[in-house]
């Protein structure tokens, strides 16, 4: 008998190894989709409830609710991109041209110092070499053209799926995961209350801002307003530093140029506009928003950039909420298991 019991758990060790080893080499081979999964899995837990109204209530074929569904989704995620890429990634090609104007207000204070202190900031070398440093932080959109275009098409494939068969899909995610009932209702809350928060929350407020930065650069006579403005948009999602990271150089510019009052009421402009917008909307969509701290969110956007790229800025800190999450789940089964 003890023998028997020895060679049922030695085969289920021998299975299970194999299993994690196909697991891992699969992972290994598609983990360039990993954002498209992502974004599937986070579109469908925003349609979740239209779609079992449509279906459940209204009585519609699921079928029909489906592609109804993945055609509003298309609308709304491909128009911006198309918008995006019309707009800003033309200018991009242009960058460090752009960004040796964007930095010669930067040099020239920093000149400046060096004069009056005698304390040498930076080498010659390194001044020059400045606007290729901030170049080589900022995605390249043009040899990740093909990439986003793989991971949209795998996103809306596996979404279709996930509409289709989202009951037999939750059912046996829901049969085969190890918690107690308590537990998998806090899983699927929470998980629901941290994908609206940074699916919806932070691209609405990062299009807030870059619109607004775009407004005040325009106003104020930066060349390439919508560049700037698109990456004020995407930089912006860094919590503390985002926009700021744009709109200060640009004004020092300005000022540096000769435009005193332009770059003055620029600066004025981004820091009650600009860095308040984000207040302005949290009121007006809280409900939309976790109760997330904004570390979480500036390691998350760390993580997610070096893990998955530009679309990083957006899973990097649900990846984050999500392990803090399971921290908690793990605590709480195991604790009170430990105590019974």
């Amino acid at each position: 008998m003890l023998r028997a019991t020895f060679t049922e758990q030695f085969r289920q060790v021998v299975i299970f190894a194999l299993l994690t080893a196909l697991g891992i080499l699969i992972f290994i081979q598609i983990n360039f989709l990993v954002p498209g999964i992502l974004g599937a899995i986070t579109i469908y837990i925003l349609n979740r409830k239209v779609l079992f109204k449509l279906v459940h209530q209204k009585r519609w074929n699921r079928y029909v609710a489906t592609c109804l569904l993945l055609l509003v989704d298309a609308i709304v995620l491909l128009i911006p991109f198309g918008l995006a890429i019309l707009f800003a990634v033309p200018k991009l090609q242009n960058f460090t041209h752009n960004a040796n104007d964007l930095f010669l207000g930067i040099k020239e204070i920093i000149k400046k110092i060096d004069a009056y202190t005698g304390i040498e900031l930076l080498s010659k070398d390194n001044l020059k070499n400045i606007p290729s440093i901030v170049s080589s932080f900022l995605p390249n959109f043009l040899n990740i053209t093909a990439n986003i275009f793989i991971n949209l098409s795998t996103m809306f494939f596996i979404l279709f799926f996930l509409l289709f068969h989202s009951n037999k899909i939750e059912n046996t995610l829901l049969k085969f995961i190890p918690l107690r009932d308590e537990n998998k209702k806090l899983v699927t809350s929470e998980t629901k209350s941290i994908v609206t928060s940074y699916a919806i929350g932070i691209p609405v407020i990062a299009i807030a801002q870059g619109f607004c930065a775009y407004i005040g650069y325009k106003i104020f006579g930066i060349s390439d307003p919508i560049l700037w403005g698109f990456v004020t948009c995407v930089l912006s999602v860094i919590p503390f530093v985002g926009s700021s990271l744009i709109w200060i150089p640009l004004s020092v510019y300005l000022i540096s140029n000769g435009q005193t009052e332009s770059g003055i009421f620029l600066a004025l402009y981004c820091i009650v506009v600009v860095l308040n917008i984000d207040n302005v909307l949290r009121l007006f969509l809280l409900k939309a928003f976790a109760d997330i701290h904004p570390l979480i969110t500036l390691f998350g956007v760390i993580t997610g950039l070096k893990l998955f790229g530009f679309m990083g800025l957006i899973f990097g800190p649900l990846l984050v909420s999500y392990f803090l999450l399971m921290i908690r789940i793990y605590v709480n089964e195991f604790s009170t298991t430990a105590e019974s």
